[in-house]
Protein backbone atom coordinates (compact mmCIF):
# COMPACT_ATOMS: atom_id res chain seq x y z
CA UNK A 1 0.00 0.00 0.00
CA UNK A 2 2.76 2.42 0.96
CA UNK A 3 4.71 1.48 -2.16
CA UNK A 4 1.66 2.24 -4.31
CA UNK A 5 1.30 5.68 -2.67
CA UNK A 6 4.99 6.41 -3.22
CA UNK A 7 4.74 5.41 -6.87
CA UNK A 8 1.66 7.62 -7.29
CA UNK A 9 3.42 10.58 -5.66
CA UNK A 10 6.49 10.05 -7.84
CA UNK A 11 4.33 9.97 -10.95
CA UNK A 12 2.56 13.17 -9.88
CA UNK A 13 5.91 14.88 -9.26
CA UNK A 14 7.17 13.80 -12.67
CA UNK A 15 4.00 15.12 -14.33
CA UNK A 16 4.29 18.46 -12.50
CA UNK A 17 7.93 18.81 -13.53
CA UNK A 18 7.02 18.02 -17.14
CA UNK A 19 4.28 20.64 -17.10
CA UNK A 20 6.64 23.27 -15.68
CA UNK A 21 9.23 22.54 -18.36
CA UNK A 22 6.56 22.67 -21.06
CA UNK A 23 5.20 25.97 -19.73
CA UNK A 24 8.68 27.52 -19.73
CA UNK A 25 9.22 26.32 -23.28
CA UNK A 26 5.96 27.98 -24.37
CA UNK A 27 7.23 31.48 -23.60
CA UNK A 28 9.58 33.48 -25.79
CA UNK A 29 11.35 35.76 -23.31
CA UNK A 30 14.56 37.71 -22.85
CA UNK A 31 16.48 39.71 -20.26
CA UNK A 32 18.64 42.68 -21.36
CA UNK A 33 17.73 42.07 -24.99
CA UNK A 34 14.76 42.42 -27.32
CA UNK A 35 12.18 39.91 -28.55
CA UNK A 36 10.62 39.98 -32.02
CA UNK A 37 7.72 38.21 -33.69
CA UNK A 38 8.50 38.24 -37.41
CA UNK A 39 6.27 39.62 -40.16
CA UNK A 40 3.55 37.08 -40.96
CA UNK A 41 4.57 34.74 -38.12
CA UNK A 42 1.96 32.82 -36.11
CA UNK A 43 3.06 32.17 -32.54
CA UNK A 44 1.16 30.31 -29.82
CA UNK A 45 3.28 31.63 -26.94
CA UNK A 46 3.62 34.53 -24.55
CA UNK A 47 6.42 36.96 -25.37
CA UNK A 48 8.19 39.16 -22.82
CA UNK A 49 11.33 41.17 -22.20
CA UNK A 50 12.99 42.82 -19.21
CA UNK A 51 15.26 45.76 -20.15
CA UNK A 52 14.49 45.24 -23.81
CA UNK A 53 11.74 45.85 -26.35
CA UNK A 54 9.07 43.54 -27.73
CA UNK A 55 8.25 44.01 -31.42
CA UNK A 56 5.41 42.24 -33.20
CA UNK A 57 5.79 42.45 -36.97
CA UNK A 58 3.31 43.14 -39.74
CA UNK A 59 0.44 40.68 -40.34
CA UNK A 60 1.59 38.49 -37.45
CA UNK A 61 -0.66 36.52 -35.09
CA UNK A 62 0.33 36.18 -31.45
CA UNK A 63 -1.98 33.83 -29.56
CA UNK A 64 -0.40 34.78 -26.25
CA UNK A 65 0.29 37.93 -24.25
CA UNK A 66 3.06 40.47 -24.84
CA UNK A 67 4.78 42.15 -21.87
CA UNK A 68 7.75 44.45 -21.31
CA UNK A 69 9.48 45.91 -18.28
CA UNK A 70 11.80 48.88 -18.96
CA UNK A 71 11.29 48.59 -22.69
CA UNK A 72 8.93 49.60 -25.49
CA UNK A 73 6.25 47.41 -27.03
CA UNK A 74 5.15 47.76 -30.65
CA UNK A 75 2.62 45.97 -32.86
CA UNK A 76 2.82 46.57 -36.61
CA UNK A 77 -0.15 46.93 -38.92
CA UNK A 78 -2.51 44.07 -39.70
CA UNK A 79 -1.50 41.94 -36.74
CA UNK A 80 -3.52 40.18 -34.05
CA UNK A 81 -2.53 39.65 -30.44
CA UNK A 82 -3.87 39.19 -26.93
CA UNK A 83 -3.13 41.34 -23.85
CA UNK A 84 -0.43 44.01 -24.12
CA UNK A 85 1.35 45.29 -20.99
CA UNK A 86 4.29 47.63 -20.46
CA UNK A 87 5.99 49.01 -17.36
CA UNK A 88 8.29 52.00 -17.98
CA UNK A 89 7.92 51.85 -21.75
CA UNK A 90 5.75 53.11 -24.58
CA UNK A 91 3.16 51.03 -26.41
CA UNK A 92 2.77 51.72 -30.14
CA UNK A 93 0.03 49.89 -32.05
CA UNK A 94 -0.29 50.34 -35.80
CA UNK A 95 -3.29 50.35 -38.13
CA UNK A 96 -5.72 47.44 -38.57
CA UNK A 97 -4.58 45.65 -35.44
CA UNK A 98 -6.91 43.40 -33.41
CA UNK A 99 -6.19 43.09 -29.69
CA UNK A 100 -8.15 40.28 -28.04
CA UNK A 101 -7.80 41.59 -24.52
CA UNK A 102 -6.60 44.62 -22.57
CA UNK A 103 -3.83 47.17 -23.08
CA UNK A 104 -2.08 48.51 -19.95
CA UNK A 105 0.85 50.86 -19.41
CA UNK A 106 2.65 52.28 -16.38
CA UNK A 107 4.88 55.32 -16.99
CA UNK A 108 4.61 55.07 -20.74
CA UNK A 109 2.74 56.64 -23.66
CA UNK A 110 0.10 54.58 -25.46
CA UNK A 111 -0.83 55.10 -29.12
CA UNK A 112 -3.22 53.00 -31.23
CA UNK A 113 -3.78 53.54 -34.95
CA UNK A 114 -6.54 53.55 -37.53
CA UNK A 115 -9.13 50.77 -37.74
CA UNK A 116 -7.65 48.95 -34.77
CA UNK A 117 -9.86 47.29 -32.14
CA UNK A 118 -9.32 46.48 -28.47
CA UNK A 119 -11.85 43.92 -27.22
CA UNK A 120 -11.13 44.76 -23.58
CA UNK A 121 -10.12 47.97 -21.83
CA UNK A 122 -7.23 50.44 -21.95
CA UNK A 123 -5.52 51.46 -18.70
CA UNK A 124 -2.60 53.73 -17.87
CA UNK A 125 -1.16 55.30 -14.74
CA UNK A 126 1.22 58.09 -15.80
CA UNK A 127 1.21 57.79 -19.57
CA UNK A 128 -0.87 59.60 -22.17
CA UNK A 129 -3.40 57.78 -24.37
CA UNK A 130 -3.69 58.71 -28.05
CA UNK A 131 -6.31 56.91 -30.15
CA UNK A 132 -6.80 57.58 -33.86
CA UNK A 133 -9.71 55.84 -35.56
CA UNK A 134 -9.68 53.19 -32.84
CA UNK A 135 -12.50 51.17 -31.26
CA UNK A 136 -12.36 50.26 -27.57
CA UNK A 137 -15.03 47.71 -26.75
CA UNK A 138 -14.95 48.32 -23.01
CA UNK A 139 -13.55 51.44 -21.29
CA UNK A 140 -10.52 53.57 -20.47
CA UNK A 141 -8.96 54.19 -17.05
CA UNK A 142 -6.17 56.60 -16.16
CA UNK A 143 -4.68 58.36 -13.16
CA UNK A 144 -2.29 60.99 -14.52
CA UNK A 145 -2.39 60.57 -18.28
CA UNK A 146 -4.04 62.85 -20.83
CA UNK A 147 -6.42 61.25 -23.34
CA UNK A 148 -6.99 62.14 -27.01
CA UNK A 149 -9.64 60.46 -29.16
CA UNK A 150 -9.36 61.43 -32.84
CA UNK A 151 -10.58 60.45 -36.32
CA UNK A 152 -13.85 58.85 -35.25
CA UNK A 153 -12.53 56.80 -32.36
CA UNK A 154 -15.22 55.01 -30.33
CA UNK A 155 -15.17 53.98 -26.67
CA UNK A 156 -18.16 51.76 -25.94
CA UNK A 157 -17.70 51.91 -22.16
CA UNK A 158 -16.76 54.65 -19.68
CA UNK A 159 -13.70 56.82 -19.27
CA UNK A 160 -12.67 56.85 -15.60
CA UNK A 161 -10.10 59.19 -14.05
CA UNK A 162 -9.08 57.32 -10.92
CA UNK A 163 -8.13 58.97 -7.64
CA UNK A 164 -4.42 59.36 -6.88
CA UNK A 165 -2.63 59.64 -3.58
CA UNK A 166 -0.78 62.81 -2.59
CA UNK A 167 -2.15 66.32 -2.37
CA UNK A 168 0.01 67.65 -5.22
CA UNK A 169 -1.00 65.02 -7.78
CA UNK A 170 -4.23 66.77 -8.79
CA UNK A 171 -3.02 70.37 -9.15
CA UNK A 172 -2.30 70.09 -12.87
CA UNK A 173 -5.37 69.91 -15.10
CA UNK A 174 -5.79 66.55 -16.81
CA UNK A 175 -6.98 66.98 -20.40
CA UNK A 176 -9.44 64.69 -22.19
CA UNK A 177 -9.99 65.72 -25.81
CA UNK A 178 -12.44 64.27 -28.32
CA UNK A 179 -12.13 65.41 -31.92
CA UNK A 180 -12.81 64.27 -35.46
CA UNK A 181 -16.29 62.97 -34.64
CA UNK A 182 -15.15 60.64 -31.86
CA UNK A 183 -17.64 59.28 -29.33
CA UNK A 184 -17.82 57.82 -25.85
CA UNK A 185 -20.95 55.71 -25.44
CA UNK A 186 -20.68 55.61 -21.64
CA UNK A 187 -19.83 58.22 -19.01
CA UNK A 188 -16.74 60.25 -18.24
CA UNK A 189 -16.26 60.17 -14.48
CA UNK A 190 -13.68 61.66 -12.11
CA UNK A 191 -13.30 59.81 -8.81
CA UNK A 192 -11.65 62.66 -6.86
CA UNK A 193 -13.80 65.79 -6.57
CA UNK A 194 -10.67 67.91 -6.04
CA UNK A 195 -9.07 66.74 -9.27
CA UNK A 196 -9.01 69.26 -12.14
CA UNK A 197 -10.13 67.60 -15.36
CA UNK A 198 -11.14 69.32 -18.60
CA UNK A 199 -13.15 67.54 -21.33
CA UNK A 200 -12.98 69.25 -24.73
CA UNK A 201 -15.43 68.23 -27.47
CA UNK A 202 -14.53 69.24 -31.04
CA UNK A 203 -15.79 68.52 -34.56
CA UNK A 204 -19.11 67.05 -33.50
CA UNK A 205 -17.58 64.63 -31.02
CA UNK A 206 -19.92 63.48 -28.26
CA UNK A 207 -20.28 61.74 -24.93
CA UNK A 208 -23.52 59.73 -24.89
CA UNK A 209 -23.59 59.32 -21.13
CA UNK A 210 -22.89 61.76 -18.31
CA UNK A 211 -19.79 63.85 -17.65
CA UNK A 212 -19.23 63.92 -13.91
CA UNK A 213 -16.65 65.99 -12.02
CA UNK A 214 -15.03 67.64 -15.05
CA UNK A 215 -15.14 70.98 -16.83
CA UNK A 216 -16.68 70.68 -20.30
CA UNK A 217 -15.60 72.80 -23.28
CA UNK A 218 -17.46 72.53 -26.60
CA UNK A 219 -15.82 73.89 -29.74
Amino acid sequence: MHQRILVTLAAALLLTTTLLITTAAEARSAVNSSVRVADGETLDENVSSVNGSVDIGRDAELMGNAETVNGSLSVDEGSRTRNLSSVNGTVEVGDRVTIDGDVTTVNGRLRIGQNSTVSGSVETVNGSIDLSGTTIERGIETKNGSIVLDDGSVVHGDILVKAVRGKNNWRKTLEIELRGGSTVDGDIRVEDSKRKVRVTLRDGSAVRGEIEGAEVVRE
